[in-house]
């Protein structure tokens, strides 16, 4: 082959290597092309058409929440707030977004300009942003209808505010910083403490990130016009100012930053409310005012009304059961929205329709149940907002409206409650340390005020129609006075005493001793039982009766005989029940016990603010696991030892041992549909008590506080007996209790632990649990008095002016 025939051949050989590499250079570009046409053609075009759609949520209003005859206890009251992000408020938007717009203008060539260059075309993108920024203040202003200056001047003072908090956390830097250098043993030099300054100069906090309310709660009118604002956007109005080559801005929003926030306030209409009482049925000393006319008999021998009712005010109505919201969203907000979500099919269904998104989903600033009901049924009473979808290609409007939150029915009656936290709060009276308590001491003195709680559950249907937790609270406390509410170890006003406490239940678990040990072949009616003072023979200073104790005797001497079920109730005797305790045995009590409902919680629907259960189960034996023997049994036997309980637990028992059979019905606070945190009401479950037992539990329950020999009977002062009960024409059947309590320190967990100077309560609670009604039992109440002492001086008094509630409500 000749030379020239060579070189061509060379020649296409090259060609053709030269052609491989560039199909191998360019086989990326269209594997890339490839994939955007074929593989993310769809998704890609979706993308496009989601930037011509422009979807905005309206606000909405939380559900109401009733009491069981529809007065309203909550409710919103629509209000808006007109919040800017943080950056438009100072300038600092219009900086950025010209220095963005600058470089976009001229693409690659930026980085050709010289840095004059550069200033220059930001100082007339920025001029052009400013404009934009100072017309949109002007238009937002209108649109709220307030006076331009008015909003600078709110602009001026969210700047300020933020500018110290800033300063304020730039300094605590420069504090931690030098006390590390200390910590060295040294002293910081005038360089470092320069150079600390200067790194917390440039610290930044989140509000320097946030939106902040410039009015607050503007009229409807202006909520919706500023509502029509936001989210709007429009060309950005750059003639005269920028070459057209370079007006390549991007559309900005009518009002940068602007936010439409749903502030309605949650008004309570009964928190605070003003109860007359008829001082005719309290006790002797407190029976008069000044001025008032002696007092006369009515025909059926009551005593009448005297000249003056006595006008309490009540404050924080209902405040454990309704709880209160914040303004703060937390992480586990929306991890319990989406909980709920999942597991209601329906409420998903809804949240979502019309948007593809949960119209209720937790947004910056909104309100959110911290407590209580309000937290429990946060997610029907929270609404979902509307939703406004606008297509920016053709034009095109749809909206989905906004749906107001589900209203809660509540079973408490909003009256009958205020009543009920009348009867127990300090002016009344009768829940003070008064002189006929017997209880003054180091840490009481005659007028202070005593802690309590109040459950009145309806027989029938376990409906709670009152639970009052005293001292109380109004929301406004609770915000300006948080001490005085969370940090007070002796009051502890926070504390839901009716559900949440737990209370050794003293001698009111007697009738229930008794009709557990019949039932399990413990005992029978037949028998009677010595009262011997003490339970065994040569121990005189263990497991002694009460009467044996305070009057050296026994129940035994005051009868001329042994006991029966019926006198050993009425008469509260120790012996006869740890008689009991004793058969009954460890196993045996704590069956009892649990059989009415020690251990277990009934689902209410009340929440602390970590959205956990408030309730105490109630507890059998220790938490410790502590072995327990036979003298614990014996214990147990009047309510003392390792056993505690709830208010509302002795209320539920109480209604059980009144149904026929013993029925148990789970008390109910919320009625109607109830969201989804909240646990399903247990069905009616039949303990089939023997009718003998119930009916001997319920004699002896009558004869404590009809017979004079009664616990429950009387009360005396100055010389004077004086019956505890005295509503006209209702059968009372009842039982007093003095339990056990622990001291309270101010410190308790101190280094070396409690010091006795830091005592600040002792002594006995004292309980009283009474069954009411016309011709048969059709409420129970029960009511416990925090280191009140002896049931039938404290807690009685308080007891008798319930059922004169439940009258006066039209109950009885």
């Amino acid at each position: 082959m000749g030379f020239d025939a060579i070189i061509p051949s060379m020649y296409h050989r090259r060609l053709l290597l030269l052609a491989g590499a560039s199909s191998l250079a360019l086989l990326p570009l269209a594997l890339r092309l490839g994939e955007l046409s074929i593989v993310r053609s769809a998704e890609l075009r979706a993308a496009a058409e989601e930037r011509l759609v422009r979807v905005r949520q309206t606000p909405t209003t939380r559900g109401t929440i009733t009491d069981r005859k529809g007065r309203i206890l909550a409710q919103d009251r629509p209000s808006y707030d007109v919040a800017v992000h943080y950056s438009v408020i100072t300038g600092q938007w219009a900086r950025q977004r010209a220095s963005r717009a600058a470089r976009r203008s001229v693409g690659a060539r930026w980085l050709e300009l010289a840095p004059s260059e550069r200033r220059e075309l930001e100082d007339l993108f920025r001029a052009a942003y400013e404009q934009h920024l100072d017309r949109a203040w002007n238009e937002l202003a209108a649109a709220a209808g307030v006076v331009r200056s008015d909003l600078d001047q709110k602009r001026a003072e969210v700047i300020a505010e933020v500018t110290r908090r800033r300063d304020r956390y730039a300094d605590r830097l420069v504090a931690r910083e030098m006390e590390g250098i200390r910590a060295q043993g040294r002293e910081p030099t005038i360089e470092e403490v320069e150079d600390s300054r200067r790194r917390a100069a440039k610290a930044t906090i989140s509000e320097q990130d946030a939106i902040h309310a410039l009015l607050r709660g503007v009229s409807d009118e202006a909520g919706f016009a500023c509502q029509a604002l936001e989210d709007e956007e429009v060309p950005l109005d750059v003639v005269g100012s920028i070459d057209t080559e370079l007006a390549s801005a991007d559309l900005v929003e009518r009002i940068p930053g602007l936010r439409v926030l749903d502030a309605g306030e949650r008004e309570y209409p009964y928190e605070s409310v003003q109860v007359p009482l008829d001082r005719s049925t309290f006790p002797g000393p407190l029976r008069h005012a000044p001025g008032d006319e002696p007092e006369t008999t009515n025909a059926e021998g009551a005593i009448a009304s005297t000249k003056s009712p006595l006008m309490i005010r009540v404050d924080g109505l209902a405040m454990h059961v309704l709880g209160r919201l914040r303004e703060r969203v937390h992480a586990e907000d929306s991890a319990a929205r989406t909980a709920a979500l999942n597991s209601d099919p329906a409420l998903r269904a809804v949240a979502y329709e019309g948007a593809g998104v949960d119209r209720g989903s937790y947004r910056e600033l909104d309100r959110v149940g911290d407590m209580g009901v309000e937290a429990s049924q946060e997610p029907l009473l929270r609404g979902l907002r509307g939703v406004q979808v606008v297509r920016m290609d053709t034009g095109q409007r749809s909206a989905v409206p906004a749906r107001t939150g589900r209203d809660v029915r509540l079973t408490i009656d909003a009256l009958l409650q205020a009543r009920v936290q009348a009867v127990m709060s300090p002016q009344a009276g009768l829940a003070i340390v008064q002189p006929w308590h017997g209880q003054e001491g180091p840490t009481q003195q005659l007028g202070d005020s005593l802690n309590s709680a109040a459950v009145v559950l309806d027989i029938d249907t376990g409906d709670i129609l009152a639970m009052s937790s005293m001292p109380s609270f109004t929301h406004l406390q609770a915000r300006e006075d948080p001490d005085a509410v969370f940090g007070d170890p002796r009051s502890m006003a926070y504390l839901n005493r009716a559900v949440s406490k737990p209370y050794q239940p003293g001698s009111i678990v007697k009738p229930l001793i008794l009709v557990g040990a019949i039932q399990r072949g413990n005992y029978n009616l037949s028998q009677r039982i010595e009262c011997t003072g003490h339970l065994f023979e040569g121990r005189p200073n263990e497991f002694r009766c009460w009467i044996y104790k305070r009057f050296s005797t026994t129940h035994t001497a005051q009868f001329g005989h042994d006991l029966a079920a019926e006198e050993a109730i009425m008469v509260s005797c120790n012996i006869f029940f740890f008689t009991l305790g004793r058969r009954l045995g460890l196993e045996g009590v704590n069956d009892v016990y649990r059989e009415f409902g020690v251990g277990e919680t009934f689902g209410l629907g009340l929440l602390d603010s970590r959205r956990k259960n408030v309730e105490y189960p109630g507890e059998v034996g220790t938490s410790d696991g502590k072995r327990l023997g036979l003298g614990d049994a014996i214990q147990m036997g009047i309510g003392q030892g390792p056993v505690a309980w709830t208010p509302l637990h002795a209320a539920d028992a109480y209604a059980t041992l009144a149904r026929p059979g013993g029925v148990r019905v789970a008390p109910r606070l919320i009625m109607g549909a109830t969201g989804p945190t909240l646990t399903p009401r247990r069905e009616p479950r039949e303990l089939n008590l023997d009718p003998s037992a119930q009916a001997a539990a319920l004699e002896g329950l009558r004869l404590s506080v009809s017979d004079e020999r009664g616990t429950g009977h009387h009360i005396s002062f100055d010389g004077v007996r004086e019956n505890i009960f005295n509503a006209p024409n209702v059968t009372i059947w009842g039982k007093t209790g003095t339990a056990t309590a622990s001291p309270v320190y101010a410190d308790p967990d101190g280094p070396d632990g409690p010091l006795p100077s830091k005592l600040i309560a002792e002594g006995d609670h004292s309980w009283f649990v009474v069954l009411v009604g016309r011709g048969r039992p059709q409420y129970a109440i029960s009511v416990v008095v925090d280191f009140g002492g002896s049931g039938g001086k404290v807690s009685g008094p308080i007891a008798n002016q319930i059922i004169h509630a439940l009258i006066a409500e039209g109950y009885l």
